[in-house]
């Protein structure tokens, strides 16, 4: 009897665990949403009562802080995110294009 109590313990603990780390997953997945969420309308919020050039220099003097941070991991990630914000709003144009646009000019 103990041989079977074993292997149905054994399961249920991996189905517990499995369960928790879905649950895990969309906790995280919620919390991050929400902090988006919740930067989007800091960012209205602070455009709209100190104007675009205030917000972009509190902006700026953040990101500064950020990648001077004493964690080098800190620093690695807001690089990282900042390479990435780059490229989707400001994408680098293509080798090809860049050099005929060079050659007709």
């Amino acid at each position: 009897m103990d041989q079977q109590y074993q292997p149905d313990l054994k399961a249920r603990l991996e189905k517990s665990f499995e369960e928790a780390d879905e649950a895990r997953e969309q906790l995280t997945e919620s919390m991050a949403n929400a902090v988006a969420t919740n930067c989007d309308l800091l960012h209205h919020g602070l455009v709209s009562a100190k104007g675009l050039e205030v917000t972009t220099e509190m902006y700026r003097h953040m990101l500064g802080k950020l990648l001077r941070n004493s964690s080098g991991e800190v620093r690695a990630q807001v690089l990282d995110t900042f390479n990435q914000s780059m490229e989707k709003f400001w994408p680098r144009k293509k080798a090809d294009s860049a050099e005929s646009s060079f050659r007709n000019e």
